[in-house]
């Protein structure tokens, strides 16, 4: 193997650690703030409380739709909602004092543990959501 294939097989070796590594960073983040912020509400296992406050898990109305999660976390939502068959008709309160990273973080989160989704939105989409 030559000087300049060990070198960039020792970088692409590098990235890759990297990049396992934010990833488990940023799922930590997500979680972190799940914890801090909609875990009293939602419960540790994203289940909801039946009648009060609409499960995560298997959310169809959150899945793979990470704008609309962020929306939801900014500005609050209120009125009936059907989730998994089940109608809710309560309100959750706007959180817009969250920055940017910590509610990307958290929908992203959300969307990947609980709406059991693949796509993640940025800190400056959430900015754009605002």
């Amino acid at each position: 193997m030559t000087n300049v294939n060990k070198f960039k097989s020792g970088i692409f070796a590098a990235a890759s650690v990297l990049a396992l590594f934010s990833a488990g960073v940023h799922a930590d983040a997500g979680e972190a703030v799940y914890k801090k912020n909609c875990m009293a509400c939602h419960q540790a296992n994203g289940q909801g409380m039946a009648a009060v406050f609409p499960p995560l898990v298997d959310n169809s109305n959150i899945t793979d739709k990470p704008a609309y999660i962020a929306e939801t976390i900014v500005k609050g939502k209120s009125g009936k909602i059907t989730v998994n068959g089940a109608e809710f008709n309560g309100m959750m309160p706007p959180m817009a004092y969250m920055t940017d990273a910590d509610i990307a973080a958290v929908v992203n989160y959300v969307n990947t543990k609980f709406a059991s989704g693949s796509k993640e939105i940025s800190a400056a989409e959430v900015k754009a959501v605002r």
